[in-house]
């Protein structure tokens, strides 16, 4: 059985494969303003059954790696490459978060040791505002890539949760 940090990584396989050929594997080009042209391995692409929480028309998504060693990664729509999102797994912000990873599997008709987790950031103009959906994690069956945006509606769970504390007023 995985242990809970197994289970909490964020769901990547695949992706450093980026920017060419990876062992023969079937490449999908991808054309973005913001991140240029690559190929990712199609085997790096999930799929949102029903898509994002406002956007269901944008349902296969890959993870790219915001830099090396970076706790963040960027979910770049295979859809529509202009549109991408923030995301990192929410044990690295939030300790005492606790993943709700039979919830996740059983949505996604899946052991718990094949669920991925993570949550979509929001990075304002000020990064130090960063933010973390608690409330809406994305679930990703590791093993067929097919994935869920799920809601828990539970008391405590912040749609907005601070990443970095706030800075004490100064004064």
């Amino acid at each position: 059985m995985a242990t809970q940090a197994e289970a909490m990584r964020c769901a990547a396989p695949g992706v450093a494969g980026v920017g060419g050929a990876a062992d023969g594997l079937p490449m999908v080009r991808l054309e973005s303003a913001r991140f240029g042209t690559m190929e990712v391995p199609s085997t790096s692409i999930f799929e949102l059954d029903d898509g994002l929480i406002g956007m269901p028309e944008l349902r296969r998504f890959v993870l790219l790696d915001h830099r090396p060693g970076s706790r963040l990664k960027f979910m770049l729509s295979v859809d529509d490459p202009e549109v991408a999102f923030v995301v990192a797994n929410p044990c690295d912000f939030v300790p005492a978060y606790e993943p709700q990873l039979e919830r996740a599997a059983r949505a996604l008709g899946t052991p718990v040791a094949e669920v991925g987790l993570f949550c979509l950031v929001t990075v304002p103009s000020n990064p130090l505002d960063m933010t973390i959906n608690l409330m809406a994690p994305v679930a990703v069956d590791l093993a067929t890539l097919r994935a869920r945006q799920l809601v828990h509606d539970e008391h405590g769970l912040d749609p907005a949760h601070r990443i970095l504390p706030a800075a004490p007023p100064e004064g």
